[in-house]
C-alpha cells in the first residue's frame, strides 16, 4: 500500500497534468452554441436526411427515400379509386396507405409501405443525438520512462463514452461548474456493434474521487463533460459529475 499523502500527491501531479492539456486553440474561446449545421435534437447523421412525407416528418432516411416520398405524395391524387370500402382514401388496386406517420393515407407500394415502417423504427438510431455517459477503469502502475508509481490501489479513473455521434473527431471538454476549462481531449468516434451511429470510449487520467481513499467523499457534482461533434456542428447535453473531493 502507498501512503496517503503519496497517493495524494500522484494525484495532484495527473491533475495538473490534465490542465495542461485545455489549449487546444480554437476551443479556448469557442462558446456553446447553436451553428449552422444543427437542427436540434431532430439532426440527422451524416448520409440521412429528413423524409418530409408531411411537413412535421423529421424521420432520418436516404435521400432517395425522401425523393420516393416526395414522388409518391405528388402522385397521390392519381391513385385514389375516389370511393369504396374507405371512402375518398380508398387506393385504386396495387397500392396501400403509406402509414409513415399518423393518418398518412398516401397511396403507395407494398414496397414503400414496408421501407416507411423499417425507416420508422430506426429512426432513433439515425438521430445525430450526441449521447455521453460515464463509467470508470482501473489503470494500475503509473510509468514515465522506466520510473514507475504504484497508484493501483489509489481508486479509478473515468472513461467516457458515447453514441449517435457522426464518424471522426470528436473532441471532449471537461469544465468546472464556473466555465473553467479543466480539461480538453480529442477521440475518434466509429462504428462498434451494439452501439448506434458513431461510438467511442476514451479513457481520461482524471480520478474519480469517490473511489480508492476517498471513498467517503462527500458534496454533489462541481464539474460537466461535453462533446462536440462537428460534422452535425453540435454539442451534447452537459453530463454533470464529480470531479473534486469536498468534505
Amino acid at each position: 500500500m502507498i501512503a496517503n499523502h503519496v497517493r495524494t500527491a500522484a494525484r495532484a501531479a495527473l491533475a495538473a497534468a490534465v490542465v495542461g492539456t485545455a489549449s487546444f486553440g480554437f476551443l479556448s474561446s469557442m462558446g456553446v452554441a447553436n451553428a449552422g449545421g444543427d437542427y436540434g435534437p431532430d439532426t440527422c447523421q451524416e448520409g440521412y436526411v429528413w423524409r418530409e412525407a408531411n411537413a412535421a416528418d423529421h424521420v432520418c432516411v436516404t435521400p432517395a427515400n425522401r425523393d420516393q416520398a416526395k414522388a409518391d405524395n405528388a402522385a397521390a391524387g392519381s391513385r385514389r379509386a375516389g370511393g369504396g370500402a374507405y371512402g375518398p382514401d380508398t387506393c385504386v388496386n396495387g397500392f396501400v396507405w403509406r402509414e409513415a406517420y399518423t393518418g398518412d393515407v398516401v397511396c403507395v407500394t407494398t414496397a414503400v409501405r414496408q421501407q416507411a415502417k423499417d425507416d420508422n423504427a430506426a429512426a432513433a438510431a439515425r438521430k445525430a443525438s450526441l449521447n455521453i455517459w460515464l463509467t470508470t477503469y482501473t489503470s494500475g502502475n503509473k510509468c514515465t520512462g522506466d520510473v514507475c508509481t504504484v497508484v493501483s490501489d489509489a481508486g479509478s479513473e473515468f472513461k467516457i463514452n458515447g453514441d449517435h455521434f457522426n464518424n471522426g473527431t470528436i473532441t471532449l471538454i471537461v469544465n468546472r461548474d464556473n466555465g473553467t476549462r479543466l480539461a480538453t481531449y480529442t477521440v475518434t468516434a466509429a462504428q462498434h456493434n451494439g452501439y448506434p451511429g458513431a461510438s467511442f470510449g476514451y479513457e481520461t487520467n482524471m480520478w474519480d474521487p469517490t473511489s480508492g481513499f476517498h471513498a467517503a467523499c462527500k458534496g454533489g457534482n462541481d464539474a460537466y463533460i461535453q462533446a462536440y461533434d462537428p460534422n452535425s456542428q453540435r454539442w451534447s447535453d452537459k453530463l454533470y459529475f464529480k470531479h473534486d473531493c469536498n468534505a
